[in-house]
């Protein structure tokens, strides 16, 4: 009878260990997979700043206003939501280079406008 006993609490003691360990590989699963959402979220929007500064560099370009006071199409660092944009125009080569950042995350878009 002490035997039985001592069987069942091995098997119990292995059980648990068993659990344990799926339920911590599983929140490490849990975890990683969180940071990689919140990495692309920062890309996606990092992104869509870049995009904002073009948008705003083509309409000074296009209206000839200066709204940002850093030359017509050039945006000084403009902060948005979670983040900034910046935008530089070259004239000689009707480009604009916009630099979206969130976080750590940065996107460049070079856009050529006519």
């Amino acid at each position: 009878m002490v035997k039985e006993r001592g069987a069942a609490l091995i098997t119990a003691i292995i059980l648990l260990l068993f659990l344990g360990s799926i339920g911590a590989s599983l929140s490490s699963m849990v975890y990683s997979r969180l940071l990689a959402v919140n990495l692309e979220v920062d890309r996606l929007q990092a992104q869509y700043l870049a995009e904002a500064g073009i948008a705003q560099g083509l309409y000074e370009i296009k209206t000839g206003l200066d709204v940002f006071g850093g030359g017509r199409g050039s945006i000084p660092v403009t902060v948005l939501g979670p983040g900034l944009y910046k935008v530089d125009q070259d004239p000689k080569s009707s480009t604009l280079v916009a630099i979206g950042v969130v976080r750590d995350v940065r996107r460049v878009i070079v856009t050529k406008y006519e």
